[in-house]
């Protein structure tokens, strides 16, 4: 217990990486996010759960301006990282997601070789000087993706022939390839096996030490497991907000309360 003591402090003591204030997202007419209020924290995994259709995904969508490429999605409010503003008008999305990387729900492995597909950001970005320093970024990033070991011998394998669990550790090496600062995650276990979901699980846990780590779940348990803070959404709203062991033991609002008991959902 001691132990979750010191971690609640730690967090505490942590610096807000992304601050958004006022987050309003409308699809059309349909008004999917209302008055969005959260300061994400830094070296933090921070989970996102709530019901089919709450907002969830729509806001993680928010942080990195995936929302740009949906016709009809608008978005307002203010969303900061490190202070700047990612909508001002002379953020460059391209650049933005290079800062703030994504895995989604299904492995989405690119049809090229695994090397390939780990050394693509770095290679557009203009990360790397050489082939040696590719290869330094390449087998960095699987050694961080806890996929080096199984890889290495067939790095010019194409990396959809890897089992659904290796695939997805390889889009998780392919987003930290450009060394971002924030990672978001979008339901990345759905797809998976028990033993699969358990390894990329150990590795959020280890990607933290890098990395302000978001993930968007359906799981209450995973969320319980891998991250600090844990955010509720219903209908829209970011209902409530805070130290993970807290929202689960003793949620303030009765809407947490009912769907971490099953009432809801």
């Amino acid at each position: 217990m001691n132990d979750m003591r010191i971690a609640e402090r730690d967090v505490d003591s942590m610096e807000s990486k992304i601050t958004a204030r006022k987050v309003q997202v409308f699809y059309g007419q349909n008004h999917a996010l209302k008055d969005v209020d959260v300061d994400i924290l830094d070296k933090t995994v921070t989970a996102f759960i709530g019901p089919s259709g709450c907002g969830k995904s729509t806001f993680l969508r928010c942080l990195n301006r995936m929302n740009d490429t949906i016709d009809g999605c608008s978005v307002k409010g203010s969303i900061k990282l490190d202070s700047e503003d990612i909508y001002d008008p002379k953020v460059d999305p391209v650049q933005l997601r290079a800062k703030v990387g994504m895995v989604f729900q299904k492995p989405n492995p690119f049809p090229k070789s695994i090397y390939d597909n780990v050394a693509y950001g770095p290679k557009i970005h203009g990360l790397t000087r050489n082939k040696a320093e590719l290869d330094e970024v390449v087998e960095t990033s699987l050694r961080k993706a806890a996929l080096w070991n199984e890889a290495k011998d067939r790095l010019q394998s194409p990396g959809t022939g890897l089992s659904g669990g290796q695939q997805q550790r390889l889009c998780i090496a392919r987003a930290i390839a450009t060394s971002p600062e924030v990672l978001l995650m979008d339901e990345p276990c759905s797809a998976l096996d028990p033993i699969a979901t358990a390894q990329v699980e150990e590795l959020i846990d280890e990607l933290r030490s890098q990395f302000s780590v978001v993930i968007v779940t359906h799981s209450m348990q995973q969320a319980a497991r891998v991250s600090q803070r844990t955010a509720f959404f219903h209908l829209g709203n970011l209902v409530e907000y805070g130290e993970t062991g807290q929202i689960f033991t003793n949620p303030k609002d009765p809407r947490t309360e009912s769907y971490i008991t099953g009432r809801i959902g």
